[in-house]
């Protein structure tokens, strides 16, 4: 699976797209699919601080 991480905190922020293993559910657990997320300026403001 894809995905969007912000390892590397400072100024740029910026996000690196890597693969990640695939989630696994556990007993009493729910796996959602999720198909799209909207990341927006706000989203990394906290991780700038």
């Amino acid at each position: 699976m894809k995905a969007a991480v912000y390892g590397n905190p400072g100024v740029p922020a910026v996000l690196e797209y890597v693969d990640m293993p695939d989630p696994a559910c556990g007993p009493g657990d729910v796996l959602i699919a999720v198909e799209a997320i909207s990341i927006e300026g706000g989203d990394l403001i906290g991780e700038l601080h």
